[in-house]
């Protein structure tokens, strides 16, 4: 089966998903990514009774689907305030009771959290169709972005980049740096790439290439692909960072995979010129005309392996729970990309382990994940360490070895380490 997002293929008979991407694909080879799709999917294969846990729902769609943020939100929101248990209990009644508590669903989205009554209303068909309650609703048509803009209370990220990018084509940059802002502080990815783009070119009033550059990592980190390149520009350049050449490269081969024309033009001229990379003319003519769709131009003659779950996703949501004040759910979290060996999510299950935060207190535990985040050079973890056995948490009190992971800590760049180490010295 040729995947409908990468168009790479993937033997369907195996697995339902793309190995490269992590797409999820209907029988008849459609790649799942709406709201709709994704409730169906769960449902099917866990019931749809699964929904009424929203916490599972999520937890199975950062598994199944971590490629799709913007769905998973919406899905989020969906199920605020009972709305799947709402709609399941009344799925064999009538049509109009049926109706009846859809419509308080929706308009407890929108009065209560901002949404927007379109997209509302096809959140809570797409969780009402998962629950076998079935409901219709008329929508009104999608207002422009200057009569969407009048309106109060506008909470939706993708609602406030459209008028960001409303704005940017009027040019009114105080207004579009506004919006872009608003979305970009849920974690919108095009968002934060304008926000780069923004701060880098000082459009809105504000010229700061440290923060511009700080807009790019989180987009790259959300897969914008011209935020992956931007960031190659970066470190080319040395700008707000040690000029890395190698990672310069990475990335524009990264953004060029994903279809960044200006990444693959520079990746075209890198194989031209021989910069970086062995001088080779025939490959330098094809990145010149890769669109991002097929395989990337190659001198090798394997596929490619399948993209490593390096835990990063699960990461994000666990800070996501956190902006939620879900401390349950951030310790879910935390602890799966913990699993998963990301070595900051190691040591945030240590710290939920060790204060007791959304898990029950466990200093042995924590210690554990606080030594495996260690190991894998992170600060904060070596300095944990450093105070566990200078306080004799779990541990019988050690100041020697204290004083050893507070120089580790301290040479990896933890001020209060460095300040500890030279008390106890």
């Amino acid at each position: 089966m040729v995947c409908g997002r990468c168009g790479r293929v993937f033997d369907e008979t195996k697995q339902d998903y793309c190995g490269y991407c992590r797409t999820v694909h209907t029988p008849k080879g459609e790649p799942i990514r709406d709201l709709k799709g994704i409730l169906k999917y769960i449902t099917d294969k866990f019931g749809s009774d699964t929904l009424l846990n929203q916490k599972l729902t999520d937890a199975l769609i950062a598994d199944f689907f971590p490629k799709e943020n913007q769905a998973r939100r919406l899905c989020f929101v969906a199920l605020y305030d009972g709305c799947a248990k709402k709609l399941y209990a009344v799925r064999e009644k009538p049509f109009e009771v049926r109706c009846a508590a859809a419509a308080g669903c929706i308009k407890s989205l929108r009065d209560e959290i901002g949404l927007k009554g379109r997209i509302a209303a096809e959140a809570v068909e797409a969780v009402g169709c998962a629950v076998g309650c079935e409901i219709s609703f008329k929508k009104s048509e999608i207002l422009p972005a200057s009569e969407t803009e009048s309106k109060k209370n506008i909470t939706d990220a993708a609602e406030q980049y459209s008028l960001g990018r409303h704005f940017d084509r009027i040019r009114d940059y105080e207004k579009a740096l506004y919006w872009f802002e608003s979305a970009a502080l849920q974690d919108y990815g095009e968002a934060e790439y304008y926000m780069g783009s923004y701060r880098l070119e000082g459009r809105g009033g504000v010229l700061d290439v440290n923060s511009a550059r700080e807009w790019f990592v989180r987009a790259a980190e959300n897969g914008v692909a011209q935020a992956i390149y931007m960031m190659g520009y970066f470190y080319a350049e040395g700008i707000a960072c040690e000029l890395d050449e190698d990672k310069a490269f990475d990335c524009f081969m990264k953004a060029a995979k994903k279809g960044c024309a200006d990444a693959s033009e520079m990746i075209s001229l890198c194989y031209e010129n021989g910069v970086h990379v062995t001088k080779n003319s025939e490959l330098a003519r094809k990145w010149k005309k890769y669109t991002g769709i097929g395989d990337f131009p190659s001198e090798e003659t394997e596929a490619p392996e399948p993209i490593p779950d390096d835990g990063e996703e699960l990461y994000q949501s666990a800070r996501r729970c956190l902006a939620e004040k879900d401390a349950e759910g951030a310790a879910m979290f935390y602890k799966r990309a913990a699993e998963a060996g990301h070595a900051r999510a190691q040591c945030s299950y240590g710290k939920c382990l060790y204060t007791g935060n959304g898990v029950a207190k466990d200093p042995a535990e924590a210690f554990r994940w606080f030594k495996l985040s260690a190991d894998s050079g992170l600060n904060i973890a070596q300095y944990n360490l450093g105070v566990m056995y200078l306080k004799g948490v779990y541990v019988p009190k050690d100041t020697e070895q204290a004083k050893h992971y507070f120089a580790l800590a301290a040479k990896n760049g933890h001020e209060d380490a460095a300040k500890i180490l030279k008390k106890l010295r």
